[in-house]
């Protein structure tokens, strides 16, 4: 795929203007309360007391965040679909861009949230396989990692054990713990060689830790402050440019502080910096299994980039409700391909009524923001038997924009069973598909 190749060309060019359009939103909307500094050591990274943000601006911030991640999610997906048809360095670029401005909406989001919520911040406590968590960590990182003449090794206690608490909040703690290390890279000069990130995790005691050594890390000698100083932003006429790693770090920071843990980093004697995030959390150790291949396909394929969407081997009958014309067009696109028998609703209703009408549904795909009735209602609908028996009983995925702090908790609660943040990842929905091939052929369905 050429580098002249003018929907490439769209597909950055939009994702440079969405970027210029978040950073017009930061200095806007963004008027948190005034907090004291705390007195304590730099090398103690702590949030201080969260404040509010002005209730209207919040809202607009919100709202105008959505609206931004919706288009964002239509040109992921379309890269996605491009790089799996005809794989290029162009196209993955442009992915990698894509994806690293989602982050940066989302860490945007998670920060209002967390000053807007912060005494209610919704919590769903489930036992998450530490080991999954950190590979997706890890397999996230890789593009900007790359960028920064780095190569992430990750190193595991073992593939057992278990963590108590909400999903949302283990990966949002670790994962912008990471960003906010790899945006400290001085890129004043490119790279002409390759070093190693290394990232751990290990349990001690009662404690979760995870340690990050960055060979190329710029040391802060004031990183409290600075993260202190994002809850303290104002919109004052000599408002300083705000350096993106400490928003990444305040998020993580805040999140440590709902855990009764820190984030410590202290400089590395041959370069670079370590960073030591503690926080406390119920653990228990899962015994082994494996995933069981179906017929030749594998939940954990190797090489999953160039088999996303081959056919199954079995054809699903799927309810997709989605309002999006443009992400229709994906769904039924990627769909085709994997050979499913697809019908489409635009909203909750609709959807309640096509499965009154069916005979079988295998699989409903459930847009979280739509008309009329939303997908939080249409879930707690069929949940309730309003579709008759299938609607209690049928897999329903909740897609969505937003996959920000507690939203998959949120889902689950109202009895969503799988949950895949737009864009889909091809990689994710074949996962999904194939879990429930599974799922069916073990109750003998």
């Amino acid at each position: 795929m050429s580098v002249n190749n003018p929907v490439l060309w769209y597909l950055l060019l939009s994702i440079l203007l969405l970027g210029v359009i978040v950073l017009l939103l930061v200095i806007v909307f963004r008027r948190p309360k005034q907090q004291p500094l705390d007195p304590r050591s730099d090398a103690e990274v702590e949030i201080p007391a969260a404040g509010h943000l002005q209730t209207t601006s919040n809202a607009l911030f919100a709202t105008l965040s959505h609206e931004l991640r919706t288009p964002l999610n239509g040109l992921l997906g379309l890269a996605q679909i491009l790089q799996e048809e005809s794989p290029s360095e162009e196209s993955n670029a442009i992915e990698g861009c894509a994806r690293h401005m989602k982050a940066v909406i989302a860490t945007l989001v998670n920060l209002s949230k967390i000053q807007m919520e912060w005494d209610d911040l919704p919590e769903y406590r489930e036992w998450v396989n530490v080991y999954d968590l950190m590979e997706q960590i890890k397999q996230d990182s890789v593009f900007r990692t790359d960028l920064c003449g780095m190569a992430i090794k990750l190193k595991h206690q073992d593939k057992l054990t278990r963590l108590r608490g909400d999903g949302d909040h283990l990966r949002a703690i670790i994962e912008n713990a990471l960003f906010g290390s790899i945006d400290s890279v001085s890129l004043v000069e490119i790279p002409t060689s390759k070093q190693t990130l290394e990232m751990s995790w290990f349990t001690d005691g009662g404690e979760m830790k995870v340690e990050i050594v960055n060979p190329r890390e710029q040391p802060s000698n004031n990183r409290r402050q600075e993260i202190e100083g994002i809850f303290q932003m104002t919109t004052g006429e000599n408002q300083a440019r705000m350096e993106m790693r400490y928003l990444y770090w305040a998020v993580s920071s805040a999140l440590l502080d709902r855990y009764q843990g820190r984030m410590d980093a202290v400089s590395n004697e041959g370069g670079g910096v370590t960073t030591l995030l503690s926080f406390k959390m119920e653990q228990m150790k899962a015994s082994a299994s494996g995933k069981l291949p179906i017929d030749g396909l594998r939940l954990d394929q190797e090489d999953r980039q160039s088999k996303a969407m081959l056919p199954f081997p079995v054809q699903l009958s799927l309810i997709i409700a989605e309002d999006d014309p443009v992400a229709r067009k994906l769904m039924a696109t990627v769909l085709g391909h994997m050979k499913q028998q697809v019908v489409f609703a635009t909203n909750g209703l609709e959807v309640l009524e096509l499965v009154k009408e069916s005979t079988s549904c295998d699989l409903i795909l459930m847009d979280i923001d739509m008309p009329i009735m939303d997908g939080m209602a249409a879930s707690l609908a069929l949940r309730a038997g309003e579709a008759g028996e299938i609607g209690q009983h049928v897999p329903i995925v909740a897609l969505t924009a937003f996959g920000t702090l507690s939203d998959e908790g949120k889902f689950k609660r109202v009895g969503m069973d799988y949950f895949l943040p737009k864009p889909v990842e091809l990689n994710k929905l074949r996962e999904v598909l194939l879990d429930v091939i599974r799922k069916q052929r073990s109750s003998g369905e």
